[in-house]
């Protein structure tokens, strides 16, 4: 078995970017967790070979800077994190670190490679492969030479005896296995949240995808994997030990498998894990006796898509909810302590300056703790933007996206981008200003490091409107 030095790398940017489970977009109040992806993969690649890591974003190194430490590592492998966000800019610094460093053998993973593999490898030759999925070990095998003859690895679009072989995504139904994530690697206190309560905080992940298959998200198109229990818990286990007591439940629709998600539950107030803890899940998986048993696990905030208050439109893109579903369970959140994080989305087929505006009123009505308001992208690999290409909404040469901050990437018939950004704008200044809504936010908070996070927090988001993005 071949044995390499894998640098696992979060490049350095122009703006801080959070790169992380095949999604991207850039921090809209300065806020900046981990880059999950290369943590597991760091893992992963640590069973075989020997591992280095560096997170040249969150440490705001420049792209001077990143080259000068860079250039003293004995690495000749490397996993670069990159997004539809910042791609092109990421992939001229890894171009000029290959020009520096003959031999390097290059492989990415990120939200483009997912809707890109055989492109990029065709556009790129520098590039040697493209990794799919951070949980599985194809880009190790690779590096081993440990490629049976005839094999096709898994998640993995790569080069072999001077093709391309591009496996695609793999959608089975799988259980897994992962090693303990590599946060020796990445400096865990540089690490943010606008959910978290103490610090340094985890991440951790029982499940990997999404089940459902809303057409504006690239999760849907992962498939979806059950992580096993026994292995979850021991890296919970782990993390304790190593003085952890907050956790980033990653979880891209915590509670969807029943019985999978109350065993955690079960599990961790039986073993004594007494994490705070904040997640994601969606309005039609939570109920009553879920929500309640979360909030006695520790569970203290959680994120919920609502995207419209209108359900032509969350019919439009398969969201699969109902308004009174979420009616209901943001105010079982508020019963049992749970915060609530409202995920909000303005632009989607079907929407108009009214439904927009009811929208507005109804995140006021809904009053969660906190809310993120976004403008619909047209996100490289989703249905989303087929159809908004085909409907000549968006430039199909436009692939450097974001949702948070970047002025809109699309106009429609009824709004156009200019109309869209006001609307946006209008969302987060109605509801963050509240007077009701300010007292709240600042007596709730639970530490001082908490009260000061907020207010930094508001302090960038306002004044990323103010500069149009």
């Amino acid at each position: 078995m071949a044995k390499r030095i894998v640098l696992c790398l979060n490049p350095p940017g122009d703006k801080r970017y959070l790169r992380d489970n095949y999604c991207s977009h850039a921090s809209k109040a300065h806020y900046y967790w981990h880059p999950y992806d290369l943590l597991v993969q760091a893992g992963v690649l640590g069973q075989k070979h020997e591992v280095l890591g560096l997170d040249a974003n969150v440490r705001g190194y420049s792209f001077q800077k990143t080259h000068q430490i860079l250039a003293n590592q004995p690495f000749d492998a490397i996993l670069f994190l990159t997004g539809a966000v910042s791609w092109k800019e990421d992939f001229r610094f890894v171009h000029e670190l290959v020009v520096r460093r003959p031999g390097l053998f290059v492989c990415t993973t990120g939200d483009i490679g997912i809707a890109r593999s055989t492109q990029l490898l065709e556009q790129y030759p520098w590039i040697d492969s493209v990794l799919m999925d951070f949980t599985v070990d194809s880009l190790s095998r690779h590096l081993a030479g440990e490629i049976e003859p005839g094999e096709e690895l898994l998640d993995y679009a790569y080069r072999h005896d001077g093709a391309i072989v591009d496996t695609g995504k793999d959608k089975k139904m799988r259980r897994i296995e992962l090693p303990f994530p590599r946060y020796d690697l990445f400096p865990s206190r540089h690490y943010t949240h606008p959910c978290a309560r103490r610090y340094p905080f985890a991440s951790i992940m029982t499940d990997f995808g999404c089940p459902y298959t809303c057409t504006f998200c690239i999760t849907g198109q992962l498939g979806y994997k059950l992580r096993d229990l026994d292995n979850v818990l021991s890296e919970m286990h782990w993390l304790w030990d190593q003085g952890y007591r907050e956790l980033y439940v990653k979880d891209s629709t915590f509670g969807v498998h029943k019985k999978h998600h109350n065993e955690l539950l079960d599990r961790m107030m039986a073993e004594g894990l007494a994490f705070s803890w904040f997640t994601l899940s969606r309005a039609n998986v939570l109920n009553e006796a879920l929500i309640e048993k979360m909030a006695r696990a520790g569970c203290h905030t959680v994120q919920i898509g609502v995207e419209s208050v209108d359900e032509e439109i969350l019919k439009n893109v398969r969201k699969g909810i109902k308004v009174s579903q979420v009616m209901e369970v943001f105010q079982l959140c508020r019963k049992h302590g749970i915060r609530t994080l409202a995920h909000f989305t303005i632009g989607f087929p079907g929407e108009t300056e009214e439904s927009a505006l009811r929208t507005i009123e109804f995140a006021k009505v809904l009053d969660s703790d906190f809310a993120s308001f976004n403008i619909a992208t047209p996100r490289l690999g989703t249905p989303y933007r087929d159809q908004a290409i085909a409907e000549g909404w968006t430039d199909p040469g436009l692939d450097v996206l974001d949702n948070s901050l970047q002025f809109p990437q699309i106009n429609m018939p009824q709004l156009s981008a200019a109309d869209l950004w006001r609307l946006r704008s209008r969302a987060v200044r109605e509801f963050h200003l509240r007077p009701h809504y300010l007292w709240r936010t600042l007596k709730n908070a639970a530490s001082s490091r908490e009260l000061l996070s907020h207010l930094r927090q508001g302090y960038y988001l306002f004044a990323g409107l103010l500069r149009g993005g």
